[in-house]
């Protein structure tokens, strides 16, 4: 007698800006082509090009005039918005998750995975206000500590975790007491790759990189001071709220550069041709830093969260430890006093690829769900 079918659904936080999750989801809705995405708001300009629109299901968010602009300010409404969907028809849900998505409410025979790519940094961090606008952070000062009740009673609703760096599942065992396996995002790695023919003009530069969503806890600043007081160029890509401050910050210097959005191909020039990747954050995983990798280059990072999973110290880059100027600048004098060898950085992120990303997750949702025909 032939196996009957699973019935699937996907579940995605909102589409309200393309990033690594948004890349690293439309890679899960092509494993799963055809099956129902359900989300709280799409703004249909962000959603990937690879997902058609007509899969998407959007919760009562979406009819709120000017929600795609203003959602940040909905936030007390996204518990309400995952909980009011009905998946009772399913077998297997699998959401996509860094903020409330893990909290869909479901029947007991359906299985829940939720792959966190973290958990809600603005609940959780120490410095929440470095994660939320100021007016957001003082209008919703009041709800933070029920909403933090809330995510970790509702992340008890979860059947089975991924997480997406051994950094983010440590998080998930101290905040939700729950167990997780690992699988790792992945960088194009194809698509990245160690030049050969160089742009001389970019080369020449003998620039700096740092590549990140310009918002405060990103600290980006860092970088700034430090290419300043050692009067290095540097070159920035990325766009976000703390741009026209950082670019207040960089003012006296001609050498430090905003390039704002690019394009794949762009973005690829640009780390073939730096000295080395900056990372001054504490990335959850950091795939700026592996698909800098890929092209050869070495990071120099701050020793904290997913990068420590990713970067080889004196191999494939260096880390300093304090989040400040001073750290910063001697980790740029260690790497520059050595010779890296292009091959070896870029076999180290090959281990962060699409196939082993796709494989692995395959093989664990195939546990729960083994009749699954998509998963053959």
């Amino acid at each position: 007698m032939p196996s009957r079918q699973s019935k699937v659904a996907l579940v995605h936080d909102d589409f309200t800006q393309l990033g690594g999750a948004e890349s690293l989801f439309a890679t899960i809705a092509s494993i799963f082509p055809d099956v129902p995405i359900y989300t709280s708001l799409a703004n249909w300009q962000k959603v990937p090009k690879s997902i058609e629109q007509r899969r998407i299901v959007t919760s009562f968010i979406q009819k709120i005039p000017f929600a795609a602009k203003f959602y940040k300010t909905l936030l007390p409404l996204y518990p309400l918005a995952f909980e009011s969907f009905d998946f009772s028809k399913y077998d297997l849900v699998l959401s996509s998750t860094t903020r409330f998505a893990k909290a869909i409410i479901t029947r007991p025979k359906t299985t829940h995975i939720s792959y966190l790519n973290s958990v809600p940094r603005f609940l959780w961090e120490d410095k929440i206000n470095d994660y939320l606008p100021s007016l957001i952070f003082f209008l919703f000062k009041p709800i933070l500590n029920w909403l933090k009740k809330w995510d970790k009673a509702s992340a008890q609703r979860v059947d089975f975790y991924i997480a997406n760096s051994q950094n983010v599942a440590r998080k998930i065992k101290k905040i939700y007491s729950r167990d997780s396996q690992v699988i790792y995002p992945f960088a194009n790695t194809n698509f990245y790759t160690i030049a050969k023919i160089h742009n001389w003009e970019l080369k020449n530069q003998n620039y700096y990189l740092v590549v990140t969503r310009l918002v405060k806890w990103k600290r980006v600043d860092i970088a700034i001071s430090a290419a300043l007081s050692q009067k290095l160029t540097l070159f920035i890509v990325g766009e976000g709220p703390n741009k026209s401050r950082l670019q207040k910050l960089a003012s006296s210097s001609q050498n430090i550069k905003f390039f704002g959005k690019v394009t794949k191909g762009q973005l690829r020039q640009l780390y073939r041709s730096c000295q080395a990747l900056i990372v001054t954050q504490e990335e959850d995983f950091g795939i700026a830093s592996v698909e800098a990798q890929n092209c050869g280059k070495p990071v120099i990072a701050y020793k904290s969260g997913g990068t420590e999973e990713i970067i080889i110290e004196g191999k494939t880059g260096v880390f300093f430890d304090y989040q400040n100027k001073e750290a910063l600048k001697d980790a740029i004098e260690r790497a520059s006093r050595v010779k890296w060898n292009e091959a070896q950085i870029r076999k180290n992120a090959l281990k962060f690829s699409r196939e082993s990303f796709v494989k692995s997750l395959k093989d664990t949702v195939r546990k729960p769900c083994p009749n699954h025909q998509i998963l053959r």
